[in-house]
């Protein structure tokens, strides 16, 4: 089944008014009435073997080519010049970053089509795919572009893939070359400073052989542009490699009118569950956003009232949830809970589950990720050890000696005052966790 998430489009900016252009184009994939301008504006040399800029639409939106990129398969890109060189000059991909592609293959499966499974036990953490999108477009274009412009520009780009490349493409979901996009791209932001109008869709055509599991195996990352695919548990010989379509913490319900979008009912074992065990699922799913909740809301007052038990409990839902691929900012806000408590144990057992989470989910640069293993290596050195425990005696203390003298003296301010101090700290190192769960599952 050659479908992927759904594409969260930006609302309507200007309309294209004036195509201009490129009078090369065979008679085939020639625009009536419209003069494409071969060269646009360059913001750096492109590396070979990058073809372009041509076929541009308004002098800003231009075709780019690398017939070598993918493994020989092309890459076409429509954007402008400036994201063209960052796309161009991003890291390239080696094959020792991925597992050997006869570690899995595309074979039939029941009621999905075809989809890729596993030829050898593929372990939790392994790098299963890397690729960059086939087909990327800037999202103004895509949105703003007239129609009978936008289908010949697209066909023109196609044609720049190879024929393998093109077949995969052409044998996603969607009628029509703009509706494959809608349904099977991924939202890609290429500038590195985060400008809002850098926002790409590309459709990695490889990617799309894992079909959707409400919860899946297998998690996948973009960096810069590049799509990664993570084994997220144990994968054993013949068994499905999946991905989800959609944010999996939700109740069934939630799930299938999200999955519409497809034009499919899911059947994944979390979807055809018994009554009882889909009502325990839903409790589950929704007691986790309840604590997670609860937790925020006591990290934004500083760790007030937080209590030790908060992150192992929403752990083991995680875990007994089987949200295998949304484990890491469970696991970074335990790790610092249980720190913060004096917990030794669990505070490195917890550190060390959130280094491994983090590298599978964000990659080895994830921002928590030096400080899990700075805890995991040394959790009475850590920042946040013993916080809370330090906070509370002087708390105790403070107010004792208020009690003996009827206000407080200078100990019990100073004490007030560095308690402020260290919970401001905690709000800033801890409670971003939830933020980063937060904007992941608007990325979703």
């Amino acid at each position: 089944m050659y479908q992927l998430r759904p594409l969260l489009l930006f609302s309507l900016g200007f309309l294209v008014t004036a195509v201009r252009g490129d009078n090369s184009a065979d008679s085939k994939n020639a625009i009536p009435d419209v003069n494409f301008d071969l060269e646009g504006e360059h913001a750096g040399e492109l590396p070979s073997p990058w073809e372009g800029p041509s076929h541009c639409v308004s002098g800003d939106h231009c075709l780019y080519s690398n017939p070598e990129g993918n493994d020989h398969n092309g890459q076409v890109l429509i954007t402008t010049s400036n994201y063209a060189y960052f796309t161009a000059t991003f890291p390239k991909i080696t094959s020792e970053t991925q597992i050997s592609p006869d570690s899995f293959h595309l074979a039939p499966i029941p009621g999905k089509g075809n989809g890729f499974v596993a030829g050898r036990l593929i372990k939790k953490g392994e790098v299963i795919m890397q690729r960059q999108p086939s087909f990327l477009v800037h999202a103004d274009a895509h949105i703003d572009m007239k129609p009978e412009v936008q289908e010949k520009i697209y066909q023109i780009a196609l044609s720049k893939l190879s024929k393998d490349a093109q077949e995969k493409f052409l044998s996603q979901f969607g009628d029509g070359v703009r509706a494959k996009i809608d349904k099977n791209s991924f939202r890609i932001v290429i500038d590195p400073s985060g400008d809002k109008e850098s926002g790409h869709l590309g459709v990695f055509v490889d990617v799309s052989g894992f079909n959707h599991d409400c919860r899946p195996n297998v998690h996948y990352r973009i960096t810069n542009t590049t799509h990664t695919t993570v084994a997220v548990r144990d994968i054993h010989p013949g068994d499905e490699l999946t991905i989800s379509y959609i944010y999996g913490i939700a109740r069934r319900s939630t799930r299938q009118k999200e999955l519409q979008d497809w034009g499919f009912e899911c059947t994944c074992s979390q979807c055809t569950l018994n009554s009882l065990e889909t009502a325990a699922s839903d409790a589950r799913v929704k007691e986790i956003k309840r604590l997670e909740e609860e937790i925020e809301d006591k990290m934004s007052r500083r760790g007030e009232d937080i209590k030790p038990e908060m992150g192992g409990k929403l752990v083991d839902m995680y875990l007994e949830e089987k949200l295998f691929a949304y484990l890491a900012p469970t696991y970074v806000r335990a790790a610092l809970i249980y720190s913060m408590f004096g917990n030794e144990a669990k505070a490195k057992e917890y550190a060390e589950e959130a280094v491994d989470a983090l590298t599978r989910e964000y990659g080895t640069h994830a921002k928590d990720i030096q400080s899990m293993r700075e805890l995991a290596a040394d959790v009475k050195g850590h920042w946040s050890w013993g916080i809370k425990v330090v906070s509370e005696e002087k708390e105790q203390k403070t107010w004792k000696l208020g009690q003996g003298k009827g206000k407080k003296n200078e100990t019990g301010e100073a004490g007030a005052k560095k308690e402020r101090k260290i919970r401001e700290k905690i709000g800033k190192k801890a409670g971003k966790t939830v933020k980063e769960a937060k904007a992941k599952k608007d990325e979703l």
